[in-house]
């Protein structure tokens, strides 16, 4: 694949709107955590969500679960604990979305649900998306708003470390479509 095909296979990014939930997927590294909360509570904080809920529980000997860390930036970002939402057993992508549904559907909120909004970085955003639509229920739209900073389409073939990024990405992709373990849907609004 030449680099563009790279990116338009790999990048995803829609302005946001108003919708009733912001779903901040965590990350193993803590920059890309750190972007990912501050921006979920940007968005709350600008009023395109009513909730924000922060996911992952991959823990580190030295740290607790990743979403218990993003909760704690969101809160001193401005988002009070009746609008945050903590998912804290998932440890990959698949398992945000699984468990975060489940979560939901657990305390009778899914159903209230008719918009999401997917916050990750931007070479994250095509999986988050097609993971979110597996596990989700097929009426909930989902738009796809990234953080503006680290790794992004107009950055990532100047930094030898994005490009070996979003190449495993793109691999990574591959083999989830090759196995069915993902099923592509490329047009965001589809």
């Amino acid at each position: 694949m030449m680099d563009e095909e790279i990116s338009q296979f790999v990048f995803l990014s829609e302005p946001p709107v108003i919708a009733d939930l912001g779903m901040v997927f965590g990350a193993a590294n803590e920059t890309d955590l750190l972007r990912r909360a501050r921006h979920g509570a940007e968005l709350y904080r600008s009023g395109y969500i009513a909730k924000l809920m922060v996911t992952g529980g991959g823990v580190l000997a030295e740290h607790d679960p990743e979403s218990k860390r993003m909760a704690a930036i969101a809160r001193e970002h401005g988002v009070p604990d009746d609008d945050l939402i903590v998912e804290d057993r998932s440890s990959n992508t698949f398992e945000n979305a699984q468990f975060s549904a489940a979560f939901l559907q657990e305390r009778g909120l899914l159903d209230k649900i008719s918009s999401i909004i997917l916050v990750s970085s931007e070479w994250h955003m095509r999986r988050v998306l097609w993971t979110a639509r597996r596990y989700f229920p097929a009426n909930i739209r989902f738009l796809c708003c990234h953080v503006m900073e680290g790794c992004t389409r107009n950055t990532w073939m100047h930094s030898e470390a994005c490009r070996e990024q979003v190449l495993a990405e793109a691999l990574l992709l591959t083999t989830f479509l090759r196995s069915g373990a993902l099923e592509s849907t490329m047009d965001p609004e589809s």
